[in-house]
């Protein structure tokens, strides 16, 4: 089934809007830019989600470890963040080592491939065009790649793809930089 703007907002009529102050691509002016990748850009999402309760109960519980891996440019390392879900909530955020991943699943793309997408999520004014979803840019496998060594892990992407997906699209409440290419 293919998610159309106005089916996002039959499930939840409130239109989303910049925070006041915020600029044309729903940003807060004046609040500290979070740079991605990092901890703090994560974390700021799950206060965000947290924050929410109400939207989180509308798309129903999330219970998973997820990780979002980020490849560098050449000779970059990649880095890897995990984020645990429980319920309405997400309780813990932390960098890991990428060699020993405790996710359930990792969705890992470029560094290039995320960025596209956060920014394509803040200029809807947090919603990304149809194009630009984790279950567009995952769904064959590339740019975005479901990574899981068990396969009934790996569904509970599936299984809370909204979610997550709310999860992210939070990230056009705050300004986000990125480093230069």
């Amino acid at each position: 089934m293919v998610e159309t703007r106005e089916m996002m907002e039959e499930i939840d009529p409130t239109p989303i809007t910049s925070v006041a102050g915020g600029d044309a691509a729903g940003t807060t002016a004046g609040a500290a830019a979070i740079p991605f990748p990092g901890s703090a850009w994560f974390q700021r999402l799950a206060d965000l989600m947290n924050e929410n309760r109400a939207r989180q109960e509308q798309l129903g519980y999330v219970d998973c470890v997820a990780g979002f891996r980020v490849l560098g440019a050449a000779g970059e390392e990649p880095r890897l963040f995990e984020v645990t879900f429980e319920e309405f909530a997400a309780i813990d955020v932390r960098e890991r080592d990428t060699t020993a991943p405790t996710a359930d699943f990792i969705l890992e793309a470029t560094a290039a491939t995320w960025r596209e997408m956060i920014e394509n999520i803040a200029a809807g004014g947090g919603r990304p065009d149809l194009t630009h979803t984790l279950n567009f840019l995952s769904h064959r496998g590339t740019p975005i790649r479901l990574v899981s060594d068990d396969p009934l892990k790996a569904d509970l992407y599936f299984r809370y793809n909204q979610s997550l997906q709310e999860f992210v699209n939070a990230s056009a409440s705050f300004e986000t930089t990125f480093p230069q290419p």
